[in-house]
């Protein structure tokens, strides 16, 4: 039996101050998060399957979808996105893959 699918993990957020809330109006902070998708076999990422964006506001707590964000929290996502990154280990299991089969092919010509 293998145990495979889609799992999702946290990449970054960042803060956008300044930035008005559409719900409650409030102008505070705003986090802009960033969530991974992965796809794993036996819980082992072998590799991503798309990203998700969303904000959140500090006060109200209201969380909205990239599709939805107003132009201004479109320009700062556009100014900030690149120190959100995806983490090396979302790629692991085709790492790993690529080490044993080179290794096989190593020792199988010694």
């Amino acid at each position: 039996m293998i145990i495979f699918g889609l799992r999702a993990s946290h990449i970054g957020s960042v803060e956008v101050n300044g930035s008005a809330c559409t719900y409650c109006q409030n102008s505070g902070t705003q986090n802009i998060s960033q969530f991974g998708r992965y796809f794993h076999i036996f819980w082992i990422p072998m590799f991503p399957a798309g990203k998700s964006t969303f904000s959140e506001c500090v006060h109200c707590k209201r969380t909205i979808r990239k599709k939805e964000f107003s132009s201004e929290l479109k320009n700062e996502y556009e100014i900030n996105k690149s120190k959100i990154k995806r983490p090396v280990w979302h790629w692991s299991g085709l790492i790993l893959l690529g080490i044993l089969i080179t290794s096989f092919v190593v020792l199988s010509k010694i």
